[in-house]
């Protein structure tokens, strides 16, 4: 497999590695104080010596970096090397001395302590993992409710640094693993298990694990509603009592436990859709793993609801255990069994067209938003893997070295900072290629929707790249042109006539441009085929599809 590595710095390098022979890289170590540096000067020496044993000292100096860190103070390792019989931090073992040290490390950002938000950093650890800063009413903040702040935004010429009482203990837990451990979970385990979806969140026998987000209904809860083993909940769902048939996708049983997923990691905050002109919040609608089943998310006079009734003023809320993280997602606890519910409204869809699971089960750098260079990954052997399994299918015209690649960026770079998520689809088709794949379920009862596409083209001039959309075979809109450096993006919530038309390419474009490709119909609710045709040929970056009901 080829990669195209755009913007490597040898901060990267060095934390992927974990080698602090440095004497073949070229850096800058600033003449100021950088992190390790200012450690060793203020007595956090017991830190130091873990970052010197596992040769990553020179890696928290380098100027090149731009870190976070959380530093145990002495005292925090010293209890940490008493409760495992450590001598001192020489004797543990040396991957796991180094998993310590990159799970106490974001790559690539530098947070402040107006950054956290009660909720899950929106960055991952040096090892691919999230934290929380979660604060109490005293105004105490915690790391993963473990470790106090005891010294905030200490800032260093390459980090900023926060000093934490306690070492945090690394998640090795995958979902199951935490169902498992808690007896008051052992319902909502069963029930994967009787439906075959335990499967989804056990730790894979090999490559990356998918990620999700669970709602898992504690016994008190089922017990409340007189639901006390899984015969009781079959006959409720009227799902039968042939356990086999539990198993089929179109069964109640299964629904009811796949609606209780959500594809990747959320945390709380994630579920929010601010309106600042109201007291409630824009209601959020996702997918579950129950096909054609959504959740409804909304924030209504600061309390938080999940499937909210106007009519019963009611709806399901998340219990104490929220954002409970997982090697391979999420954990929240829900207060009610949360039933299968038709969603209240007809929704705007966002389709992120790189939010499919086998890019995030074979490219082991799929969101990491730690990184701090750019990387371009050619899909061509992926699609010979999965062959018409893969969500992508294309046709080139002219043999390209990567006519499709998956793109993730920085919150930095000069392109990954504009997208989603930090990536993107990158075409680049040769003229008259295409590449196809199939939309997300979109909500519709002959619902007429306005059609906008983001994107971002590395032409820095007119006239640019020429597409034309297709959704199942039928045009939408006319050829237009990406023309121009700046990207397309929308409004949180768009109207759309604010939305500029495309086809002119002399027209002016800024971050925030509102672009509309056309309009479409959709009888009922259901997947769809895009398709994009390269009408011209060169590098496009396509990011997101919104599709947002006609008023």
């Amino acid at each position: 497999m080829k990669h195209k590595i755009l913007y490597l710095f040898v901060a990267v390098a060095m934390l992927s590695a974990c080698n602090d022979n440095l004497e073949d890289s070229t850096f800058t170590i600033s003449e100021e104080v950088p992190a390790a540096t200012w450690l060793k000067e203020n007595g956090y020496s017991q830190w130091v010596s873990l970052l010197e044993y596992t040769n990553l000292y020179s890696t928290i100096n380098l100027n090149a970096g731009d870190y976070t860190l959380f530093v145990p103070n002495n005292e925090a390792v010293n209890a940490y090397l008493s409760e495992n019989n450590y001598p001192s931090v020489s004797s543990i073992n040396m991957d796991y001395a180094k998993l310590l040290v990159k799970y106490h490390t974001i790559a690539g950002n530098q947070y402040s302590q107006v950054d956290f938000t009660n909720d899950v950093l929106p960055d991952t650890t040096a090892t691919g993992d999230r934290l929380t800063v979660t604060f109490d009413d005293n105004g105490d903040y915690f790391v993963n409710t473990e470790a106090k702040i005891t010294n905030f935004d200490i800032a260093t010429t390459n980090a900023t640094l926060f000093i934490i009482d306690k070492m945090l203990s690394p998640v090795t837990e995958y979902i199951y693993d935490r169902l498992e451990n808690d007896a008051e979970w052992s319902l909502f385990k069963e029930l994967l298990e009787a439906t075959a979806l335990d499967s989804l969140v056990k730790q894979p026998e090999s490559g990356k694990a998918s990620q999700y987000t669970l709602f898992v209904v504690p016994n008190s809860v089922f017990g409340a509603a007189n639901i006390s083993n899984l015969s009781a909940l079959a006959d409720t769902l009227n799902a039968g009592q042939d356990r086999e048939a539990w198993k089929a996708t179109d069964n109640a049983m299964y629904r009811y436990a796949a609606y209780h997923f959500l594809s990747g990691a959320y945390s709380t905050n994630d579920f929010v859709k601010v309106d600042t002109t109201s007291t409630s919040s824009q209601v959020l609608i996702l997918e579950t793993l129950s096909e054609a089943d959504f959740l409804e998310f909304q924030s209504i006079e600061s309390n938080f609801y999940i499937n909210y009734d106007t009519a019963s003023m009611s709806g399901v809320q998340f219990l104490e255990t929220t954002n409970l993280l997982c090697k391979n997602g999420m954990i929240h606890t829900v207060d009610a069994p949360m039933y299968i519910k038709a969603p209240s409204t007809i929704p705007a869809t966002t389709w992120e067209l790189t939010d499919y699971d086998v890019l995030a089960r074979e490219i082991p750098e799929y969101r990491l938003s730690s990184l701090t260079s750019a990387l371009d990954y050619p899909l061509g052997d992926l699609l010979e893997k999965y062959g018409a399994l893969f969500p992508y299918q294309w046709q080139t015209v002219a043999s390209r070295f990567s006519p499709v690649s998956y793109y993730v960026g920085t919150s930095t770079d000069s392109i990954g900072k504009y997208f989603m998520n930090h990536d993107a689809l990158n075409i680049d088709l040769g003229q008259y290629g295409y590449v196809e794949m199939e939309s997300p379920t979109i909500v519709a009862d002959s619902t007429t929707y306005y059609v906008g596409l983001s994107f971002y083209n590395t032409f820095g001039s007119a006239p640019g790249n020429r597409i034309t959309i297709y959704l199942d075979d039928e045009l939408v809109g006319t050829m237009y042109t990406s023309g121009g450096k700046a990207p397309s993006r929308f409004k949180k919530d768009p109207k759309p006539e604010e939305w500029i038309a495309i086809p002119k390419v002399d027209q002016k474009k800024t971050e925030n441009n509102e672009y509309i490709v056309g309009e479409v119909t959709f009888e009922t609710t259901g997947k769809h085929k895009l398709r994009i045709e390269d009408n011209q040929g060169g590098d496009i970056y396509l990011d997101y599809i919104l599709f947002t009901p006609k008023k």
